[in-house]
């Protein structure tokens, strides 16, 4: 195993490394709108390898019945999404992590619910809602 990655929300209340992820997506689905401000870039942690240093100020909040999203309850900083079914998954806002230079996105998922105003540079995978959910009832990705 290579270097950790450190990461931390903007006061610090939340602290944690992860030993590596497997890709970054970026989502724009009308939830992750509402919780970033924009789409929820992520990087995706799918062994559970999340050590916390500190947690003092972590909050979680069930936003639907299958997944639940980690924040700092002081500085309001968006944090994890996590699914319940599968404890080990963890997608880490990619903002929040030291990331080593050269990432880039590896595909844009619920592309049918991003607004106009915005686009990310990149030709990376476009997939709709139904397009994405699919890979995961098919096991593609």
């Amino acid at each position: 195993m290579g270097e950790r990655l450190k990461g931390k929300c903007l006061c610090g209340g939340v602290q944690f490394d992860i030993g590596g992820f497997s890709h970054v997506d970026a989502c724009h689905c009308a939830m992750c709108q509402r919780w970033t401000g924009g789409p929820f870039i992520g990087a995706d942690v799918t062994d559970g390898d999340v050590v916390f240093s500190n947690e003092s100020t972590l909050k979680w909040y069930a936003s639907s019945e299958w997944a639940k999203r980690g924040f700092c309850s002081d500085c309001g900083s968006s944090l994890f999404y996590r699914l319940n079914e599968a404890p080990d998954f963890w997608a880490i806002a990619s903002g929040s992590l030291d990331m080593p230079k050269g990432e880039r996105i590896g595909k844009e998922i619920f592309i049918d619910e991003k607004p106009d105003y915005y686009d990310l540079a990149g030709e990376q995978p476009k997939l709709t809602g139904a397009e994405f959910l699919a890979t995961l009832n098919g096991g593609d990705e």
